[in-house]
């Protein structure tokens, strides 16, 4: 750890702050009483100094000590530090910091999709798992083109396996946008790894060699190596073998792909006898098709807040093109694990049953479950169709502010398909966090 002596607090007590009411506690309650004194720095005794800048952030060792043990063994352990001094923290920032210490003094702190990320490491870091809890929370229902890297980057630290999972099925629905995305280039080397030998990956096999240059280079970058094509090889190593280079045209072989000297001779005349025919269709290079999977989930991306079961919740929506409804998901549930009661049921405009199904659900906290019709409804384009679910358990979450339409580029998981949208109609407080679907293909 790295320190500076700077600051000494005689008699563990900060010089008072004469601008301060003498009776500023009256009518607060602990809470507003713990915030004024950690942003006025009423009696603070231990001193941090934050990030590369090395802000300073002041604290009181008795809540930090109450709250996290990780602070405990810093300040009071065994390991504690025995002088007066800054203790200096380089790896968060002073803002992120401020609302962790807001959190522990005060039981709460915004958090939201941009600062989640930052306020997952640092809660991760120093034990407080409430917030951590939080912080996942709102990244599996916040996840959008401009975070998911960031968040993905985060559950592959932290082993956040579900997290992870959500990240990856978002990218590979929005595979274009993510890796033509500035912050594809910042990925560590496992995420990379993991994105571009998924055959779910679908996208032109051009466009994921051209985010594996750019990844490559700013790795270059990162290890202080001179660009070339022989130092991204190296960094790109055993990536190379889930190229489908077969696939490519001719033109961004000959003009992209060899002028950047990643390919060794060997290689270069595997591609060419390929092209050429003189191999008779064989290649060390993977050539089949990337494609996405049949199951799609339509995402209605609410904002989660706590509230009592055993209410009936429906959500009306039309779609474009005829699609199979396979079920909903449902959300976990608040404070701890339980077995749900489900009545799942879907009707057509004219009030005819389509699909129903009772079941149980083990629900654990914080995750997400499916509920599926034994045999999938088809729905007809352009028809209103309704889906009526009923949940008998405790404490759960339900959506508000859902919104009224999800069209092709919208930042959820997935679409129903590439030429419309679904409608969602009902608008109030919701318990589907998301319907799922995949396409109908009629018989030949």
């Amino acid at each position: 750890m790295e320190t500076q002596t700077c600051v000494n607090f005689s008699n563990n007590e900060a010089e008072p702050d004469m601008a301060i009411p003498y009776d500023w506690q009256v009518g607060k309650s602990l809470a507003e009483t713990n915030r004024h004194m950690l942003n006025n720095e009423v009696g603070c005794d231990v001193a941090f100094l934050l990030g590369d800048d090395r802000s300073e952030v002041y604290a009181h060792k008795y809540v930090l000590i109450s709250r996290s043990c990780v602070f405990c063994a810093m300040l009071h352990g065994p390991m504690a530090e025995r002088t007066s001094e800054y203790i200096h923290i380089p790896d968060i920032k002073r803002e992120t910091f401020k609302q962790l210490l807001e959190y522990m003094y005060c039981e709460d702190t915004k958090v939201d999709t941009k600062n989640a990320p930052y306020l997952l490491y640092a809660a991760r870091k120093y034990g407080i798992d409430a917030l951590e809890e939080k912080c996942v929370r709102i990244l599996e229902h916040g996840i959008a083109v401009e975070n998911v890297c960031e968040v993905i980057r985060q559950a592959y630290q932290f082993d956040e396996h579900e997290l992870k999972k959500k990240c990856l099925d978002f990218i590979f629905h929005h595979p274009k946008d993510i890796l033509r995305s500035n912050n594809f280039s910042d990925l560590p080397d496992p995420v990379v790894r993991e994105i571009i030998q998924a055959d779910e990956l679908a996208v032109k096999e051009e466009v994921v060699f051209d985010a594996l240059l750019r990844w490559s280079e700013m790795e270059c970058m990162r290890q202080e190596l001179p660009v070339s094509g022989r130092n991204q090889r190296r960094i790109i190593g055993g990536m190379l073998k889930y190229i489908r280079f077969p696939l490519m045209g001719a033109n961004y072989l000959n003009n992209i792909v060899l002028r950047s000297d990643i390919l060794n001779n060997e290689e270069v005349r595997d591609i060419g006898d390929f092209f050429s025919g003189k191999s008779e269709g064989e290649t060390k290079f993977k050539r089949d098709q990337r494609s996405l999977g049949d199951n799609q989930v339509l995402h209605w991306r609410f904002g989660p807040v706590s509230c009592i079961h055993n209410e009936e919740t429906a959500i009306s929506f039309s779609a474009s093109r005829q699609v199979l409804v396979q079920g909903v998901q449902v959300d976990g549930s608040v404070y701890s694990d339980e077995i749900y009661d489900v009545d799942l049921s879907i009707f057509d405009t004219s009030n005819k049953e389509l699909g129903k199904v009772k079941t149980k659900l083990d629900i654990k906290k914080n995750n997400l479950y499916d509920v599926l019709f034994h045999a999938a409804p088809k729905i007809d384009k352009g028809y209103k169709y309704t889906v009526i679910l009923k949940i008998q358990g405790t404490h759960g979450y339900y959506g508000t502010s859902g919104k009224s339409s999800l069209p092709l580029r919208d930042s959820s998981p997935t679409v129903v398909n590439p030429d419309g949208e679904f409608t969602r109609i009902i608008t109030n407080k919701n318990q589907v966090p998301a319907i799922l679907v995949k396409p109908f293909i009629p018989a030949s």
